[in-house]
């Protein structure tokens, strides 16, 4: 006995309307007068445009470190992200360096 040949692309179409499915969900269209906050990127990816030219820098710390910084931020009524950038600058001015690092 030979078996059907299954055609896979209708199947998993069929499986993603029976289920309610979304593979590729549609963004929602911004209303006419709002600006994009985000700017196209290469490879088809979007960039927050607080990103742009920007570079990240990662460091593992124990989970006390991330749970103070987080303490801090809610105590001052800040971002996690500018208490870093002002920790920066302080060590830039330590070591005579130009405080560049701007949020």
């Amino acid at each position: 006995m030979s078996k059907k040949p299954v055609d896979f692309v209708s199947a998993m179409q069929s499986f993603e309307n029976r289920e309610g499915v979304q593979r590729h969900p549609k963004p929602t269209p911004a209303p006419p007068d709002a600006a994009p906050t985000e700017t196209p990127a290469s490879g088809g990816r979007s960039v927050q445009r607080s990103r742009i030219a920007k570079v990240s820098i990662g460091v593992w710390v124990d989970p006390a470190v991330r749970k103070q910084l987080a303490q801090i931020a809610l105590d001052q009524d800040k971002d996690q992200a500018d208490l870093l950038i002002e920790a920066l600058n302080l060590l830039f001015e330590r070591y005579n360096k130009p405080l560049i690092a701007l949020g």
